[in-house]
């Protein structure tokens, strides 16, 4: 029995012994508005009491691939500084950190849709080599839609198809479209039967029979007469087309 309880008592001690750290994001997505300050929070517990020495690194990548992360920053402890490498604006990123209480929040200044990636915190802590010691999150930066550029593709002249193309170069998230007709009295009406509603699509494509003066006045009013909308903190915009008939 004693020797049964001396394992016991011996196995406790070996297990509080064994460090394992533990690193946290509190969302899985941060937005912010475009050209914004703005900060990714990011916490760690270790069992190491008095930790002597550790590094923070935060990492980034595309959203669209699951590999290939560029260090943008590396704290070090105790020094309590930190490098951003050359191929990485410094003055883009900084970090707020407390070592000691677990604090290793990334600082993100002035950004633009570019810095729409994925970001990965991962600290390591001399001693502690359990565990995990790494966790992301996503950030989305809002930018309202630019006004939409529209064109004319094929041959304006009655009886005859044409595309009428719209987009934004800047949008993000991405803009969506969607095309109105109206009456020469700035009513809504619905599109031609012969038409092919191109809504949520950035090329959009409809029907229109008119003489090449009519269409260059439509296509002004289109490049001129975008609205935008805003809802849930994306951004939806539509490209009012004026037919005269």
């Amino acid at each position: 029995m004693e020797s049964s309880m001396f394992t016991f008592l011996l196995l406790c001690v070996v297990w509080s012994n064994v460090a394992a750290i533990t690193v946290e994001i509190p969302q899985q997505m941060y937005e912010a508005a475009n050209g914004s300050d703005t900060k990714i929070p990011c916490t760690f517990t270790t069992t190491i009491t008095d930790p002597t020495a550790g590094v923070i690194s935060w990492f980034r990548r595309d959203l669209e691939t699951t590999t290939g992360n560029e260090l943008i920053l590396t704290y070090y402890y105790p020094d309590k500084s930190y490098d951003v490498p050359q191929n990485v604006d410094a003055k883009g990123f900084s970090i707020e950190a407390d070592f000691l209480k677990g604090q290793a929040d990334l600082l993100l200044k002035e950004v633009t849709p570019e810095d729409n990636m994925i970001y990965e915190c991962r600290v390591q802590v001399r001693g502690d080599v359990e565990g995990n010691n790494a966790n992301s999150a996503t950030l989305i930066v809002l930018a309202a839609p630019t006004t939409p550029i529209c064109e004319v593709q094929g041959t304006p002249e009655y009886g005859q198809n044409i595309n009428l193309t719209c987009v934004s170069n800047e949008a993000s998230p991405p803009a969506e479209y969607k095309w109105e007709s109206r009456d020469d009295q700035d009513n809504p009406r619905a599109l031609d039967p012969k038409s092919t509603d191109g809504k949520f699509l950035k090329t959009c494509v409809t029907y229109f029979s008119g003489t090449t003066a009519v269409i260059m006045v439509k296509l002004a009013l289109c490049q001129h007469q975008s609205l935008l909308f805003v809802k849930s903190s994306h951004f939806f915009i539509y490209i009012r087309l004026i037919f005269i008939l």
